[in-house]
C-alpha cells in the first residue's frame, strides 16, 4: 500500500528541489511525496481544503521522515 506525506519544498534537498523544478512543481510551497513499492511520486496536493485535513495525519509522516532522513 502507498505511503505519502506532504512537506514544504524548502525542506527538501537541493537535488529534490531540482527534480521538482523539472516537472514545474519548483514552485509550489508543499509538494506531496508517495511511496509505492518500486517508486518514489511527487506531485502537487490535490486541494488546500484536502491538505488541511490531511495535516494532521501527514505530520506523523514528516517526522518519521524527517527522523529517517536526518533532516
Amino acid at each position: 500500500m502507498p505511503r505519502s506525506l506532504t512537506i514544504e519544498r524548502e525542506n527538501l534537498p537541493e537535488v529534490v528541489q531540482g527534480w521538482l523544478r523539472a516537472v514545474n512543481l519548483g514552485e509550489e510551497e508543499t509538494v506531496e511525496l508517495i511511496f509505492t513499492d518500486r517508486e518514489v511520486l511527487l506531485r502537487r496536493p490535490p486541494s488546500p481544503h484536502l491538505r488541511e485535513w490531511a495535516k494532521s495525519i501527514s505530520d506523523k509522516y514528516d517526522q518519521m521522515f524527517r527522523e529517517l532522513t536526518g533532516i
